[in-house]
């Protein structure tokens, strides 16, 4: 139980910081950290999940999102192993960390409806039409 309390409170340090004027991070990081902690299993299926979506489409938010929602999942079918009697503390704590990141994202979210979010790119992308001798 204790390990849960720390790690909702370093989630929630971390969204919510108070030198920062509690505007803060989106708690990916943080609650990756927190849960490899607490059940590497279910990290591990919810970084696969992270890698698959990144890897298929560039976006680290909606990565990210699907993470989120996987880690509960994978926690449900992982947390008994770990946890035993003590599961349900951990359990409220995989659904509420995915519930924040999800809601941290929504910005995002509603970026990638509008097809205006940024992918990321292995490589710096060049701007052709500003490279010297193509200028009109």
């Amino acid at each position: 139980m204790m390990a849960v309390f720390c790690g909702v409170t370093a989630l929630a340090g971390h969204i919510w910081p108070v030198y920062l004027n509690f505007r803060g991070g989106k708690g990916v990081a943080t609650a990756a950290g927190v849960i490899f902690a607490l059940n590497w299993m279910a990290g591990v299926i919810a970084f696969g999940v992270w890698l698959l979506f990144f890897l298929a489409s560039r976006y680290v938010s909606l990565a990210s999102v699907a993470a989120a929602i996987a880690l509960p999942i994978g926690h449900v079918f992982t947390g008994r192993r770990f946890w035993g009697d003590q599961l349900l503390p951990v359990t409220i704590f995989c659904f509420a960390a995915a519930f924040l990141v999800v809601v941290r994202h929504r910005d995002n979210l509603k970026r990638l409806l509008k097809g205006e979010e940024k992918r990321f790119y292995f490589r710096k992308q060049v701007d052709v039409s500003k490279e010297k001798g193509t200028e009109s």
